[in-house]
């Protein structure tokens, strides 16, 4: 029996040496419950978030007004500094806007500065008379002194004058612009018109409309009108886990699929991750705001809206 033993290991070495690359060829089996070496990818990120414009500006009521001509709606593409809507403006805000508009502050600093060049002018020539007088022993030095100082007097008023003449035009030009915002190319230098407008911040859409807008409404001050806003691209805020969160990576492509828009997919990509998570306590896991951009073009994505976003790594 050993002779027949030892002759059966003797094969399998000869048999090892013949072919070498026999057992090299083929790979080891994958332990049990294991998916095979060709299988292994990069797993998929999963997570859902809602869209939004980039860009939204709010449009209020500077005054208790009652609305008396609506031309804006919700969905209507508007141009910056388009009119939505025009009001009537009370008689006492447009008192008070008049008086906001005299110029009457500036002429009265004209007047006294006007005032001051005349004293200065005077004292100038009258210095000169000491001067000569002086010479003859006909003045004193203390007068002499006396009238340099009410001239260095006049001279300090004069520079304080100026800079508040200075700065009440600078006030008057910004009233008179912020007046011809509120109330068109009518408004100016005390004159305040009847009807004041309500215009477009930028170029968007309007996405929003207060509900009580109508014509002949009347709504109170600050009251907020409408929103303006862009919506190509449009951006995705979603709260991404830690884990997923550290392997995103700017301009990573995604796909996104909406509930309420089936059987379509969209493409975007991820345009903003945060280094600070969102505060949350020591036990719990941190979450980070992540943005995505997605064109557009359509216009048929609306804000808020819920997508769930899918992102491959390796692709």
């Amino acid at each position: 029996m050993r002779f027949f033993a030892s002759l059966a290991a003797a094969g399998c070495l000869v048999a090892a040496a013949a072919f070498p690359c026999a057992a090299q060829d083929k790979p080891a089996a994958p332990a049990a419950g294991q998916p095979e070496a060709a299988s292994f990818r990069p797993a998929e990120i999963n997570f859902s978030g809602k869209l939004y414009s980039p860009v939204k500006l709010s449009v209020f009521l500077p005054y208790n007004a009652k609305i008396t001509a609506l031309s804006g709606h919700i969905g209507q593409k508007v141009k910056k500094n388009e009119v939505l809507a025009t009001y009537e403006i009370p008689l006492e805000t447009r008192m008070d806007e008049k008086t906001k508009l005299s110029p009457a502050n500036i002429k009265e600093l004209e007047h006294k500065l006007a005032e001051a060049d005349k004293e200065i002018d005077r004292l100038t020539a009258k210095s000169k008379e000491l001067a000569a007088m002086s010479q003859r022993n006909m003045a004193s030095q203390q007068s002499i002194a006396m009238n340099a100082k009410e001239i260095e007097v006049f001279r300090k008023d004069k520079i304080s004058i100026t800079e508040q003449l200075a700065l009440t035009r600078e006030i008057l030009n910004d009233r008179v612009e912020l007046a011809e915002d509120h109330f068109g190319k009518g408004a100016g230098i005390g004159k305040v018109p009847k009807e004041g407008i309500i215009k477009a911040p930028i170029d968007g859409f309007v996405m929003w409309m207060n509900p009580e807008l109508r014509s002949g409404v009347k709504l109170a001050k600050e009251a907020e009108l409408f929103q303006v806003g862009t919506l190509d691209p449009m951006i995705i805020r979603a709260q991404v886990h830690e884990i997923e969160a550290q392997k995103l990576k700017e301009n990573m492509a995604a796909t996104v699929t909406f509930d309420s828009i089936p059987g379509k997919k969209y493409a975007a990509s991820v345009s903003r991750i945060p280094w600070a998570p969102i505060p949350a306590t020591l036990q719990q896991p941190s979450y980070y705001d992540v943005e995505l951009t997605i064109p557009n073009p359509g216009l048929e994505l609306k804000e808020g809206l819920k997508g769930q976003i899918i992102i491959q790594p390796g692709k």
